[in-house]
């Protein structure tokens, strides 16, 4: 009989708006509000903490709303904000084991976005 993978995956999506400073971020000009709209995919392996939560699904949309600015272009901005997200699901669920992520940003107009994804997921992610 084969082995089957037990699975769970977290989809989540929202908005947030972050001050740009810098040179360029996303085809906007800087010094100013930028909404970004999100939406993360993690898959883990299906070992839940004692409330029988996979992780606190409600911090990774606090996470982006309590980014005030940032100067980082959407490609780096993209990748900074993935890794930190498996540090705050880490921090939340010490037994987590996250299989991948991707995160997706696009910025207002919504006319373009950038996605970073690491599967399997590396220890450094």
């Amino acid at each position: 009989m084969p082995k089957f993978q037990k699975l769970l995956t977290m989809n989540r999506s929202g908005e947030f708006q972050v001050f740009t400073t810098g040179d360029s971020h996303c085809g906007t000009l800087t010094n100013q509000m930028l909404a970004v709209k999100y939406h993360m995919v993690c898959e883990c392996e299906n070992i839940l903490d004692p409330r029988g939560f996979l992780f606190e699904q409600v911090n990774v949309d606090k996470f982006f709303k309590n980014m005030k600015r940032t100067k980082l272009s959407c490609e780096k901005l993209t990748i900074s904000c993935a890794k930190r997200l498996v540090k705050l699901i880490k921090a939340d669920n010490p037994v987590c084991q996250i299989r991948s992520i991707q995160l997706t940003l696009s910025p207002f107009p919504y006319q373009a976005s950038m996605t970073y994804s690491v599967k399997p997921l590396l220890r450094e992610a």
